[in-house]
């Protein structure tokens, strides 16, 4: 959670809060609880924060929230100023009564808080009696309904009443049937627990309830009753650190079940609770749902956003709404109405109150309807875990999808679908999408990415067109080229713009010298180091006297002097243009048997590669035949009538770390979408995508982050993706993982293709 900046905070208000200014009157009448100084009237309000206890993790997000309320309130009257006090509520009774006798010894007019219902509960019967208003801004228990408050409660929350008949339908929409329930025996959890139970249609598996103060409670012991009940999912009724230590014993005890939560959970900061995210995978948990789109929404979520606020912090509009709530019911009493008290003057604020948590009415006793409840969701992708809120549930239409009001950020992809690679188009795309979904399992409430795919045809003029076209539809960045040469007439376009890009497979020395701005970036590292390690796998072979067949565009003409420079000598070398229709394949094929090479390293694409192959095979070469990262993919297959001829070919592509966690989410997210076996270059379409998103997504938070090159060079610093670990240079380039050494085979049937051997500074290995 990021703290504001007081600084920030004035500046943003300063801009979004503007059209307040004047709106409100002022007078140097005298109330009770407020100071006067001449012209100057301080009115002090309360807020209850749970800075220590089972839910410190979001108290940060609650006094942020409150001091943006404070700073709206200030814009309205400079005769007027408005002080914030908080108090530690410490989620318990007890301490509670203590920090609202406190509060009440400050002066404060009114109290935000509590957030704990058992804190609310607590607080109240000492607020009350000094006739201190308090309107809760997190507490939803039944319980607060009939506490015993002389009217001064009031709460921005429905209770738990409807939470309890939302979470059942989530929990039955998921298929479980047999859920357990474990929940505390405070007034919260009570609450919910026992409306939980009267919600479910089905059997309960068991309940189980706990004292959830730090010692009282044994997670393993709690987890163990559902997993010897047999559960089938689990539902928990708790705070943060309860909650986190239970779903850990959970997963510690294998518990493959599902598990539901309610608002005591539904937090971004929920993860910090966690010594093992992975036990968090996959939690669904509702929250009261913030209302619809509305200008109090719109001006709280912009100056909250500008002043460095957490997006994915819960309550935080409802905190903003209560103090603000408790603000103007304070101008009320000292303006406009006189002799009015604030009890009767809270009723009035909130009498179709429009704020940023929705439209309020308070009821006789203070009770609010609500607007329904947020479905939110945990995801772990690699080691970045995501929360969003796709969904919600309301009274009337039950489970619907949630509207989204965010910010919808659109990635390029430049994709050969054309051209002499276009059988490999179909994994870059997949890819793509891939990376897509993880980013909008982020923060869905947010940001919603969107992918854009241009047709490059591994072409410069054609990739300039399509950079161009993918610049007009509003693009934040281009992952892309494939082909080196289409990487480069696309950054000649995108450059002028100011659009980043980052190839996920150009890999010509000539990138990293490009004419950019520095706007030019790859996650594969430059052919200088892959043609050493081709010319080591022929020379491991026990081949002396190799020809080298490549294409003379950017790529092949780079990598040709790459291989050549590693060679101690070359049987010989013709160049050729790849463009369909621009060279001779049996030509080329014969220049290799005339010379009585022994070997033939091709440095070529899929279509010109399998018509040299094939010609070479019908001349009754027998020599060796290698290739590069043009040709390393189960793709190439395809491209042959006859793929007997493939037996026996090895190339090299760049390696994946098989020990990033990203790559393991990437390939099980690969294989459940019926992605190939061997496919080129997709880890690193991936991490492209997935780079230019959250670079463009810290653009668009961080009022810190003022350019994309700045995002893009803190992105891509130690960044753990699917293709490795990658840190831009000062060129945009980066170091690599080395080679995989791969091989065709034929069995007098099919051809399969396979990578068993790693190429590493030097070094050729066997992968374990």
């Amino acid at each position: 959670m990021n703290r504001m900046k007081l600084n920030v905070m004035m500046v943003a208000f300063a801009m979004v809060f503007v059209a307040f200014a004047g709106c409100l009157g002022a007078d140097d009448d005298v109330i009770d609880d407020v100071i006067i100084d001449d012209t100057v009237t301080t009115i002090k309000i309360g807020l209850l924060n749970p800075a220590t206890g089972p839910i410190a993790v979001y108290a940060p997000g609650f006094e942020d929230a409150a001091n943006v309320a404070i700073e709206k309130l200030n814009m309205g009257d400079s005769n007027i100023t408005f002080e914030l006090v908080v108090a530690d509520s410490g989620c318990d009774g007890t301490q509670a009564a203590t920090a609202a006798q406190t509060l009440v010894d400050a002066g404060v007019i009114g109290i935000a808080g509590a957030a704990c219902s058992g804190a609310t509960l607590g607080a109240i019967a000492v607020a009350s009696a000094a006739g201190i208003p308090m309107v809760s801004y997190a507490s939803t228990s039944p319980a607060v309904t009939t506490a015993d408050d002389d009217g001064f409660l009031f709460r921005v929350v429905p209770s738990d009443a409807q939470q309890a008949v939302a979470l059942a339908t989530v929990v039955a929409g998921s298929s479980a049937t047999n859920p357990g329930v474990i929940y505390m025996t405070n007034d919260y959890g009570a609450g919910l627990g026992d409306n939980f139970n009267a919600s479910w249609t089905g059997g309960v598996c068991t309940m189980v309830g706990y004292d959830p103060t730090e010692g009282s409670y044994d997670a393993a012991t709690l987890a163990g009753a559902v997993v010897d009940a047999g559960c089938d999912s689990a539902v928990l009724m708790s705070y943060a650190t309860d909650g986190a230590a239970i779903m850990e014993a959970l997963s510690a005890q294998s518990f493959t079940g599902s598990v539901f939560g309610a608002d005591g959970l539904a937090d971004s900061a929920f993860g910090d609770a966690f010594n093992d995210l992975a036990a968090l995978d996959g939690l669904v948990a509702t929250k009261p749902r913030p209302g619809a789109a509305s200008d109090a929404k719109a001006t709280f979520d912009a100056a909250y956003t500008a002043a460095g606020g957490d997006a994915g912090g819960i309550y935080t509009h409802e905190t903003y709404d209560a103090v603000n709530i408790i603000g103007k019911a304070a101008k009320m009493v000292t303006n406009s109405m006189q002799g009015s008290d604030m009890k009767s003057a809270l009723a009035m604020v909130g009498n179709d109150y429009d704020g940023a948590s929705g439209s309020h009415t308070f009821d006789s006793n203070g009770d609010v309807l609500g607007t329904g409840y947020s479905i939110c969701g945990f995801v772990l992708m690699g080691d970045t875990m995501g929360f969003s809120c796709p969904s919600m549930w309301t009274a009337d239409a039950g489970v619907t999808a949630a509207p989204f009001e965010g910010t919808t950020i659109k990635i390029g992809l430049l994709s050969p679908q054309t051209g002499p690679i276009a059988v490999y188009s179909g994994g870059f795309d997949a890819a793509a999408a891939i990376a897509i979904q993880a980013l909008n399992l982020l923060d869905s409430d947010n940001y919603q990415f969107e992918l854009v795919i241009a047709d490059s045809g591994c072409d410069g003029t054609q990739a300039a067109t399509a950079a161009q076209t993918l610049i007009d539809s509003g693009v934040a960045a281009i992952a892309g080229a494939a082909c080196s040469g289409a990487t480069l007439g696309a950054i000649a376009v995108a450059k002028e713009a100011g659009i980043p890009m980052i190839s996920y497979a150009s890999t010509s020395p000539a990138v990293s010298s490009a004419d950019d701005n520095n706007l030019l970036y790859r996650v594969v590292s430059s052919d200088a180091l892959q043609g050493p390690a081709i010319a080591d796998v022929v020379t491991d072979a026990n081949y002396t006297n190799a020809a080298i067949l490549y294409m003379t565009n950017d790529y092949g003409a780079g990598l040709y002097d790459a291989i050549s420079g590693g060679l101690s000598s070359t049987c010989t070398a013709s160049g050729y243009d790849p463009t369909e229709g621009s060279y001779d394949a049996a030509t080329l094929a014969q220049s290799v048997i005339d010379a009585s090479c022994d070997s033939v390293i091709l440095v070529s694409y899929a279509t010109d590669g399998a018509a040299i192959v094939g010609e070479l095979a019908g001349l009754g070469f027998s020599g060796g035949v290698f290739g590069a990262d043009g040709i390393a993919d189960a793709g190439f297959i395809s491209e042959f009538t006859d793929n007997s001829s493939l037996d026996g070919i090895v190339a090299t592509k760049p390696a994946s770390a098989s020990d990033s966690a990203r790559r393991l989410a990437f390939d099980a997210a690969w294989i459940a979408g019926g992605g190939p076996d061997g496919a080129i270059y997709t880890h690193e379409t991936f991490d492209a995508v997935l780079i230019a998103g959250l670079a463009a997504m810290a653009m668009a938070s961080t009022p810190e982050i003022t350019d994309i090159v700045t995002a893009l060079s803190l992105t891509g610093n130690n960044f753990d993706g699917a293709s490795g670990m990658h840190t831009f240079d000062a060129n945009g380039d980066v170091a690599g993982n080395g080679y995989s050494i791969c091989s065709f085979s034929h069995d007098g049937v099919d051809a399969s293709f396979s990578c068993d051997r790693t190429w590493l500074d030097g070094v050729i290995t066997v992968d374990a």
